[in-house]
């Protein structure tokens, strides 16, 4: 992400036609609705981890399901705490399958806004919309729901979150 505006090309006439288009009050609506959904399912999946999960196949299981259930979010972590464990199994809806990856092992995931947000106030958070820029495969706008998960001691022994996505890149260019 350091070097986006080298590696995209940002049309301002497009980008300002994207804004107009979200801040349709129908689009709004719907959009608000679509994060309350959301927020909901991704603070239930994080209640699920009543303790540090010690298998990572249950894991990519339980995201699956999430996802199965689910049919807005795009995609899904837990992102563990870097000192408990480094390691964030991800799970990405595709056409007609989801794929399994750890991002861990490409991207230091504990420097994400996504990550970090969450930890230091200790609640859950929406990100502002950012572009994925290849990390999930393809290049996207999307937002993230992140909900810090609790041992019964209340220490933080990770993050779970859903993406919402708002566009393709190749969707917002193409707007006129």
């Amino acid at each position: 992400m350091n070097n986006i505006h080298n590696s995209v090309n940002f049309d301002t006439p497009f980008i300002k036609s994207y804004l107009a288009i979200l801040k349709n009050r129908k689009v709004v609506n719907h959009r608000d609705r679509t994060r309350k959904i959301i927020q909901e399912a991704t603070e239930e999946l994080a209640s699920s981890f009543e303790a540090i999960p010690s298998n990572i196949n249950d894991v990519f299981t339980c995201l699956k399901n999430h996802l199965r259930k689910n049919p807005k979010i795009l995609g899904s972590a837990f992102a563990f705490a870097p000192e408990i464990m480094c390691s964030c199994p991800f799970v990405l809806r595709d056409v007609d399958r989801f794929i399994s990856k750890d991002i861990a092992d490409t991207f230091m995931y504990s420097n994400a806004v996504w990550y970090e947000a969450p930890v230091k106030q200790r609640k859950p958070v929406w990100s502002v919309p950012y572009f994925d820029i290849g990390k999930s495969g393809e290049d996207i706008l999307l937002t993230t729901y992140s909900v810090p998960v609790f041992s019964k001691d209340s220490s933080m022994f990770g993050v779970v979150i859903s993406d919402l996505l708002l566009a393709r890149l190749e969707d917002i260019q193409k707007i006129e």
